[in-house]
């Protein structure tokens, strides 16, 4: 059973797998901060869901199939109508609606990394880069070890 969100009501936590998936501990920390904001607003906004119509299980899976496979670049179905936004207008948009609490934890330079992301590029995109610059997979490989021990994106390739 693959888990996207997992409680913890024993250590009264959330495992979000999305986390284990990025390539430098820089990306991580701007992702958790993003969550953090997340579930700050929405634990003092919970009322916001009363005003929503859920969504359909059928678009969840839709949905998450479209990040997976187009990553920042994807269409999210936003409703049974068919309306689409990018995913990357989304994100800015709940940063905007979060700057607050960004401002309140301190986290902006974590939004700034993401919002730097968003901009140049995942992982994902600086690997295929790569092997589109050298059409060699070790050199992706020795990529990846370089970003890992410098801990930051490596965006110049």
């Amino acid at each position: 059973l693959w888990w996207d969100m997992r409680p913890s009501p024993s250590y009264g936590t959330l495992e979000i797998r999305v986390c284990d998936g990025l390539a430098t501990l820089e990306g991580t920390m701007a992702v958790i901060a993003y969550i953090h904001l997340l579930a700050h607003w929405f634990n003092d906004n919970c009322s916001w869901f009363n005003q929503i119509q859920p969504c359909p299980r059928f678009l969840l899976r839709e949905n998450k199939w479209r990040v997976m496979r187009y990553g920042l670049d994807a269409e999210l179905v936003l409703n049974i109508d068919g309306k689409t936004a990018l995913v990357r207008n989304e994100i800015e948009m709940w940063l905007d609606i979060t700057k607050d609490y960004a401002k309140k934890f301190g986290y902006e330079g974590y939004i700034e990394t993401l919002r730097e992301i968003m901009k140049r590029g995942t992982s994902s995109d600086r690997q295929r880069a790569v092997f589109n610059k050298t059409n060699s997979t070790v050199e992706v490989v020795k990529h990846n070890i370089k970003e890992f021990l410098n801990q930051t994106p490596i965006w110049d390739i």
